[in-house]
This record gives C-alpha cells, sequence and structure tokens, in this order.
C-alpha cells in the first residue's frame, strides 16, 4: 500500500560535495538553482502521486451528514458540503486527488443554498431525495436520485429545497487544477435566487434528440445539456448488457457534450459502468484520476494490490497511475465516476497500461 507523501524530504543539496555546495548555495543567493541537482525528482520515470485510495462508507458518512444539518444552515455555510479530503493530501484545502474535489452536500426541506459563481467547473451525483432543484444559468433542474447535474465554468447555480426531505449529492469539482493553476474566482450574487430565464427541457429537445436547428452552435464552456436524468442513463447502460464488454471496465459508457462529442465539463469526464454477476475485470491504470462513487449493488476493487470492498452509497478514489481492477461479486453493480481525462487528453498527456489476463498487480511504485 502507497504511504502519503507527507513527510519533509532531504534538502540534495546538502548531500554535494563543499565545491558543489558552495557553487549551489551561490545559486541560491541569487533565486537560482542547478537543474542537474534535482533532475532524478523532476524527470521521474514513471508518475509519481502523493495521493492514495481510500474508501469513504456511506454508514459512516451519513450520520455525519446528518449532524452537519443540525449545526449549521445551508445558508450560513454558503454550501453546507463535507470534503472527501485525501490522505495523502491532507495538507492542501481542498483535495480528493491532486486535480478533483468531491464531498457530500445537503440541502434540507425549506432551505435554499443562495446563488453564486465560480471559476472551478462542478457537477452533482444525486445520492438521495426526490423533487428538490438546481438552479443553473436561468434553468431550473428538479433532481432524482442518480441524476447528473452539470454547473460550467461561471455559471450562476443555487440549489433549494421545497419538498418534504433532504437532497443529498456527490459534489465534483475541478478546484485543485483550478487552484494549481491561481485562477479561481468567486461572486455572490445579489439575490438569494438568481432568475430562472431558460426551459431546461429546451436543451434536451435541442441537443439531445441527435437534431438541432441549422446554424445553432453553443459557445459556453461544457454541455448544453445541464440535467442528465438517472432513468434516461440507466436504462441506456442495461440495454447494451448483453453486448460485448471492456475487459478492463465492463459495460461503460462516458457522458458526452452533444455539441461537440467530447467529455461534459472541459476539465472533467463522467461515466457510468456496469459490472455482471461476478465479473472480475482486468487490471489497468492510466494518468487519470478517478473518484467513484456506488450507485447500485456492491463488490470491490483492488488498488494497487490492496482491495476495497464497497456498497452502495460507498465513494472511493482512484489516484493516477494506480493499477486497479473491479469485483462485482454475485450480483450486479453500477458505478459512477468522475474523472481528469479530459484534461489529460487536451495536454496530451493520458496514458494507459493494461495487463491481458484477469491477475492483479502489486504497488505500482
Amino acid at each position: 500500500m502507497r504511504e502519503p507523501i507527507d513527510q519533509p524530504q532531504p534538502d540534495p543539496v546538502a548531500l554535494l560535495p563543499d565545491r558543489e555546495a558552495d557553487f549551489a548555495a551561490r545559486l541560491q543567493d541569487q533565486s537560482m538553482r542547478a537543474l542537474w541537482h534535482v533532475l532524478a525528482d523532476v524527470m521521474t520515470e514513471n508518475p509519481v502521486q502523493p495521493a492514495v485510495p481510500h474508501l469513504w462508507r456511506w454508514r459512516d458518512v451519513a450520520p455525519l451528514v446528518n449532524e452537519a444539518g443540525d449545526l449549521v444552515t445551508a445558508e450560513e455555510a454558503d454550501r453546507r458540503a463535507l470534503m472527501l479530503i485525501n490522505p495523502g493530501l491532507a495538507h492542501l484545502p481542498a483535495s480528493t486527488t491532486a486535480t478533483l474535489f468531491a464531498g457530500i452536500q445537503s440541502v434540507l426541506p425549506g432551505e435554499i443554498a443562495p446563488a453564486h459563481r465560480h471559476t472551478p467547473s462542478a457537477l452533482r451525483f444525486v445520492i438521495a431525495g426526490e423533487g428538490a432543484y438546481t438552479g443553473v444559468a436561468g434553468n431550473e433542474m428538479r433532481v432524482s436520485p442518480g441524476d447528473l447535474v452539470l454547473t460550467p465554468n461561471w455559471s450562476w447555480h443555487d440549489h433549494g429545497n421545497d419538498t418534504s426531505e433532504p437532497v443529498v449529492w456527490l459534489d465534483c469539482l475541478d478546484t485543485p487544477l483550478v487552484l494549481m493553476l491561481n485562477a479561481v474566482f468567486y461572486q455572490r450574487h445579489e439575490q438569494v435566487r438568481h432568475p430562472v430565464t431558460t426551459d431546461a427541457q429546451m436543451s434536451w429537445e435541442r441537443w439531445a434528440s441527435g437534431m438541432r436547428p441549422v446554424g445553432q452552435t453553443h459557445d459556453a464552456y461544457g454541455s448544453p445539456i445541464l440535467s442528465y436524468p438517472w432513468a434516461k442513463a440507466r436504462a441506456t447502460l442495461h440495454a447494451l448488457r448483453d453486448e460485448p464488454v471492456s475487459p478492463y471496465d465492463g459495460v461503460i459508457l462516458e457522458y458526452l457534450n452533444p455539441a461537440d462529442g467530447g467529455s461534459v465539463l472541459p476539465t472533467s469526464s463522467a461515466y457510468l459502468q456496469l459490472l455482471r454477476p461476478g465479473q472480475r475485470t482486468w487490471a489497468h491504470r492510466h494518468v487519470s484520476s478517478a473518484i467513484y462513487h456506488v450507485a447500485e449493488g456492491r463488490g470491490s476493487t483492488t488498488i494497487d494490490g490492496q482491495t476495497y470492498d464497497w456498497a452502495e452509497g460507498d465513494s472511493f478514489v482512484v489516484p493516477g497511475w494506480s493499477w486497479h481492477q473491479h469485483n462485482a461479486g454475485s450480483g450486479e453493480a453500477v458505478l459512477f465516476s468522475y474523472t481528469d481525462a479530459a484534461t489529460m487528453r487536451k495536454l496530451g498527456l493520458e496514458r494507459t497500461e493494461e495487463r491481458t489476463d484477469e491477475r492483479t498487480t502489486g504497488d505500482s511504485r
């Protein structure tokens, strides 16, 4: 198992012969360093991944979500979300992987999480609650468990619950990446709710039917479809259950931006996959990191030689370049996942390594 990379690393200059150490000290006085002193730490043969695999069990998380609702209102908190912090990245403010953030947000009956906007892009995967709404870019969308809702970069958005039961969802953002780029901007709206100006259903009619009015384009960041209903996604997934499957991922589908056929958000990709009863996928690894949420069923995932048993409602993280394989056990399982593959593809950094049999592999480091 990987250990968190949080201990101080030795200063390479301290290990140098006297003459080179003196030279290095004089370079440091000029805010300079010799590349050859650190080249082995910078140009590594494989990615050095500070994030570690981790599993958050719903049975442990749910009571804390309920307790948070007694401690602070959605308006007081702005967003009442409990962050899923990677143990290897605990020194960073909001990181589930080096580039992705996940948290569990709740909105109680009668509450409104006030309108704001920010440069990190977000999506929500609904865990519980029927009929509450999320408003994004002038659209109001009613949500159900399993729905995927997008909040593209710099879109006004608010969330409200006028039902009799709490709504809970998995928040997924690219906040660590935007923080790394020093590009975070945030703004509160002057109203608690931003105005609803668009019929969200029109997005489906215009973009998801396989047809659209000639000459229309979509210039905003991310998909023009802001809500992907669970009923449609699950039906599509199960319609393909008897088709040939990937030995590495089972039956897997990517949520797409119908305007360009790419990922739903410029920096992030989202997937839904079905594991058949008894299926054990083959091991592979990729540069992109992934956050998983168990939508249905139970099973296990082996990451770098360690097995994590999961059940419905659990969330877990697979760091980049980590060998992993899934096991559905005796029943079916459906996994939702959110990755930074879109970013890696755009930067020409995506890379995958696959095994050609069912055997797992040990620690990739």
